[in-house]
């Protein structure tokens, strides 16, 4: 092989050439996710780990003043919001539906519910990190649990045998 020619796509190895290649015309994906909740989710997936901070940010962060004579009683809530600038790809996903992800190989997935009234707000956190081995598909389950899909099976069906 030639010092500056790429080796051809049976020989390319490892997570950089995943990373390189992911949702090319050269990749083919059949892993799927399914979402058998009745909320919509968002699905972010990497080859490698990612941290929530990489995903959500504090919209009330900065926003607001300091001011010692004012006094703050009973629950103080922030709104967590999908970070607009995040670097990590993410499939929003209907309650009831399914898709491919784009890419192949083993991928890391961090599954988040959206608010239903804005979808840019987070409300929590499903799973962060899921291993998602190649070849392989996964279900968001009613109970907010993640399932293993059964292999050559409807995109429904886990592997225990229940239907989503």
């Amino acid at each position: 092989m030639l010092a500056n020619s790429s080796p051809s796509p049976a020989k390319r190895k490892g997570p950089c050439w995943i990373q390189q290649e992911m949702g090319s015309a050269e990749s083919r994906s059949n892993t799927h996710v399914a979402n058998a909740t009745d909320k919509a989710i968002r699905v972010y997936y990497h080859t490698t780990k990612m941290t929530l901070q990489e995903l959500v940010v504090n919209a009330d962060a900065g926003i607001g003043y300091s001011d010692s004579s004012v006094s703050a009683k009973g629950n103080v809530s922030s709104t967590m919001v999908f970070r607009p600038d995040s670097q990590v790809r993410y499939l929003r996903l209907p309650s009831r539906e399914y898709t491919n992800f784009a890419g192949e190989g083993e991928l890391f997935a961090s599954v988040l519910v959206e608010d239903k009234n804005n979808p840019e707000v987070y409300l929590r956190c499903i799973c962060m990190n899921f291993h998602v081995p190649s070849d392989r598909s996964f279900i968001v389950t009613a109970s907010e649990n993640i399932k293993l899909q059964k292999y050559g099976a409807n995109i429904w069906i886990d592997e225990d045998g229940i239907r989503h």
